[in-house]
């Protein structure tokens, strides 16, 4: 369920924006041949625009510090905006998704026209809806969705590029094909990207000071059969470890 609803749509699609951190060594070696004056000049204009960059970080050392400090942590709760557009057809999907310490799980889903409560409880899948109480057939397998196990999960990022922010890192990583993403999607997502034309997009990864995975923003163009298909998320994490019991309906 988990995938299905929150973590599938922010992990099919990743990919990261250049750095441009280079482009001003490359004017003083072009200026080289300009008289004492004129390079002083432009010093001085390289170190006023360096003023406003981000410090480099290393990939790999935030995710294994991150791993260290919340590998072992559970609850959470997590809101994902969601926005598919094609041509005049756009679709907004919102979820909220919490995770507490007993391993119970809820999600909400609100498509724009209804909201739907599902709740995974000893691995039962329940919806809820009109004060109902409904069990699905099917049960949940539940490896994977406590907060520690989604961080573990941000191994695929320490190849990304890493910069150090006011709050804590961010982390992007470059996608240009279906192969790039085959770690973090199920075989389902792998089918519908292997049948696109081309695709592109973006991922930053948050992590605040303390090394918590605070969340992430996803921006994504796939092209198939002519149509252009436009997707964007946003997910952020918070309470986490704060979730002792979660707020079910009576008698579930």
């Amino acid at each position: 369920m988990k995938r299905i609803l929150l973590f599938a749509m922010l992990s099919a699609v990743l990919t990261a924006c250049g750095s441009g951190g280079d482009s001003g060594q490359g004017e003083n070696t072009r200026e080289d041949a300009q008289n004492t004056s004129e390079e002083t000049e432009e010093q001085g204009q390289t170190e006023e625009s360096g003023e406003g960059q981000q410090p480099e970080a290393d990939a790999s050392e935030i995710i294994d510090q991150a791993i260290a400090e919340w590998g072992e942590a559970s609850s959470y709760e997590a809101r994902q905006t969601f926005t598919i557009s094609s041509g005049n057809t756009q679709n907004v999907v919102r979820t909220i998704t919490t995770q507490s310490e007993q391993n119970e799980v809820k999600v909400e889903v609100d498509n724009g026209s209804e909201v739907d409560a599902h709740y995974v409880i000893d691995g039962d899948h329940f919806t809820y809806e009109d004060g109902s109480i409904n069990e699905e057939g099917a049960g949940v397998d539940m490896n994977g969705s406590t907060y520690g196990e989604i961080v573990q999960n941000l191994e695929g990022f320490k190849e990304g590029e890493a910069t150090q922010t006011e709050e804590g890192y961010e982390i992007q990583l470059p996608v240009d094909s279906s192969e790039d993403v085959s770690g973090f999607v199920d075989q389902e997502v792998l089918d519908t990207l292997d049948g696109a034309e081309s695709m592109n997009g973006q991922i930053t990864v948050t992590l605040n000071g303390e090394y918590q995975y605070t969340g992430g923003k996803m921006t994504f163009t796939l092209e198939d059969e002519g149509s252009e298909i436009n997707m964007i998320s946003n997910l952020e994490y918070t309470r986490i470890g704060e979730i002792d019991v979660l707020e079910k309906p009576k008698n579930m």
